[in-house]
């Protein structure tokens, strides 16, 4: 085990998930690909004819999509996008006169995701390197920010969430699909490698997971649904989806 700085997790991090972009077939100690994506409730009959380019790479905590609330014509960031499943999604509900952006730290799954918006057609989505805890957008300039399963990868959980709150607009909306913990982790666990990259080494309790978005001013904070996390098996951990507002 080892102390972890958090530029060296940001570095491993990315060194991870730009492997599971260029080889989703390979070993990992978390789930990838379109059999999980299936098991944590996206559609079949969706699924079925994406190409597979779309969903092999998929490392996601759950499914957001029937809690994100998308109207048609707004504009949505997804937050760690990866290969671009949940972009594709996101795009298809705000419609051709909506904008999606994804952001990932990764660049290989950068490129991948543009090969895969390009591949099926989507022309509404934009997306680009960069971190969570630095955002490059305006302030109040986006309807919706979703993150799926990538913020526990993150070292410094409240500059990401400030810079969520930030980038949103008044009466704007965010969905955290992520995993969170009924109990503190262990401090080797907390420590390993291994358990930061099936985002639990990062992983919050439930309770102060909400009282950090209370606490950078998100209101109408909800946890929306609870299940058994499917990611990792970690007896502390669930998959919660939590939605709250900018009022």
């Amino acid at each position: 085990m080892l102390n972890l700085i958090p530029d060296e997790i940001k570095k491993l991090v990315k060194d991870k998930y730009s492997e599971v972009s260029k080889n989703p077939c390979g070993v990992f100690n978390f789930p990838v690909g379109k059999a999980f994506a299936l098991k944590v409730g996206y559609p079949k009959e969706v699924l079925d004819n994406l190409p597979s380019s779309l969903t092999e790479s998929f490392t996601g905590a759950n499914n957001p999509q029937p809690f994100a609330e998308l109207k048609k014509e707004e504009v949505v960031l997804d937050l760690g996008c990866g290969a671009g499943l949940d972009l594709y999604f996101y795009a298809k509900a705000v419609g051709e006169k909506g904008k999606v952006y994804g952001l990932d730290i990764s660049e290989d799954m950068v490129n991948k995701a543009k090969q895969n918006m390009q591949l099926v057609g989507i022309k509404n989505a934009e997306i680009s390197v960069g971190e969570s805890d630095n955002l490059s957008f305006n302030d109040n300039f986006f309807d919706g920010v979703a993150s799926n399963g990538i913020y526990n990868l993150s070292p410094d959980k409240e500059a990401v969430m400030r810079e969520v709150y930030r980038v949103l607009k008044p009466s704007g909306r965010t969905v955290f699909c992520e995993i969170v913990l009924k109990e503190p982790l262990s401090e080797n666990e907390r420590k390993s490698h291994s358990d930061w990259f099936r985002c639990i080494g990062g992983a919050l309790v439930e309770k102060d997971f909400l009282a950090l978005m209370e606490k950078v001013g998100f209101k109408n904070i909800e946890v929306i649904s609870k299940c058994r996390n499917a990611r990792t098996g970690h007896p502390s951990a669930i998959c919660a989806n939590i939605r709250a507002y900018k009022l």
